[in-house]
């Protein structure tokens, strides 16, 4: 099994986790949560091709949301 877990701790953090709570992937577990001002996301997926593909999408969806956000990077 392979994992990936990132944790974004930001202004926008909240709006991301009410952006991406109900999303998932195709072959991979993904666990999203936010508490005390952070984000935790955590992917597993027993390819890491699968685990590539759900990051990917993860991660572009964030700097979408960050992007629509008027966040400066």
């Amino acid at each position: 099994m392979h994992e990936f877990k990132l944790i974004i701790e930001d202004s926008n953090a909240e709006i991301i986790y009410n952006a991406l709570k109900i999303e998932s992937a195709p072959n991979a577990n993904v666990d999203i949560s936010f508490d005390n001002g952070k984000l935790v996301l955590f992917i597993k997926a027993e390819k890491i091709s699968n685990l590539r593909a759900a990051i990917n999408s993860f991660i572009r969806w964030i700097e979408m949301i960050r992007k629509i956000s008027g966040e400066k990077r």
